[in-house]
């Protein structure tokens, strides 16, 4: 209950300085939404013509597009400013200041900021998701809707360890801020399902660099699409990546040089 209180505290900073700047904030909102249209319009320009592709149909796609765009917003808003600040706090020591706090070092560097910009874009990718599904003449039943919450649940936990392990190198690398961009190319591979991409690349997409997780598996539960084995594999892979982030953060941390030493 103390880091839920001290996260909320965090949400409510970051909306009042969102709030400061209002023509900003509604700005980037517009940003976010045209984004989204034009990805939009490249899905229609390749599936305008034909009826599916592999076994997905254009208003499927939209589902699984929309699962996208809510994962990437959530990303972005709850984890993207920490990611990109991580590199800085090392080389200016600002690490150090987390390092003094009674809390988590990883949960501290990970939650202290929020882009609300990024996290109200979530509303397009809802959106999105309802009109895949009406055109679909689709209507998921409860446990479908538990079993999407689940997994995309799931695809941020497993998001957020990638993520969070490829900015912990720049302990080692302090210069290397760039790093934390290369969360970005990974997201532009989860908008298509695995299936789309060329034969061979479906279990190096699924379980080397696990894209399918992000968002086909929870677009395939809306779907009625989804194995069931998918239910229990994502949960255990998200604990496992972000057990295995934490321990690698830890190891960081022994090479950490404190900027007041």
């Amino acid at each position: 209950m103390r880091y839920l209180r001290l996260y909320r505290a965090f949400g409510s900073n970051s909306l009042a300085r969102a709030m400061e700047f209002r023509a900003q904030f509604v700005m980037g909102i517009f940003v976010y939404g045209v984004w989204s249209v034009v990805s939009l319009l490249f899905i229609n320009a390749v599936l305008g013509s034909v009826p599916a592709v592999r076994g997905w149909s254009r208003s499927q796609m939209w589902v699984l597009y929309g699962s996208s765009v809510l994962l990437e917003s959530l990303c972005w808003g709850l984890l993207g400013p920490n990611m990109a600040r991580f590199a800085a706090s090392v080389r200016d020591g600002t690490l150090d200041l987390a390092l003094t706090k009674p809390v988590a070092v990883q949960f501290w560097v990970s939650t202290r900021l929020v882009d609300i910009n990024g996290v109200f874009n979530a509303i397009s990718g809802a959106i999105l998701i309802a009109v895949g599904l009406r055109d679909s003449h689709l209507a998921p039943s409860p446990g479908q809707w538990l079993c999407w919450l689940e997994l995309m649940t799931c695809a941020l936990g497993i998001a957020y360890a990638i993520w969070f392990a490829s900015v912990t190198v720049c302990v080692w690398a302090v210069k290397l801020e760039a790093i934390a961009v290369l969360f970005e190319p990974m997201m532009q591979l989860a908008r298509f399902p695995v299936g789309l991409y060329p034969r061979g690349w479906a279990w190096w997409l699924t379980w080397a660099l696990p894209i399918a997780f992000l968002t086909t598996f929870p677009a395939q539960a809306l779907l009625g699409r989804i194995e069931s084995k998918y239910l229990w594999i994502s949960p255990l892979l998200a604990i496992v990546l972000i057990a295995l982030g934490n321990r690698f953060f830890r190891f960081a941390l022994r090479s950490y040089s404190s900027a007041s030493s």
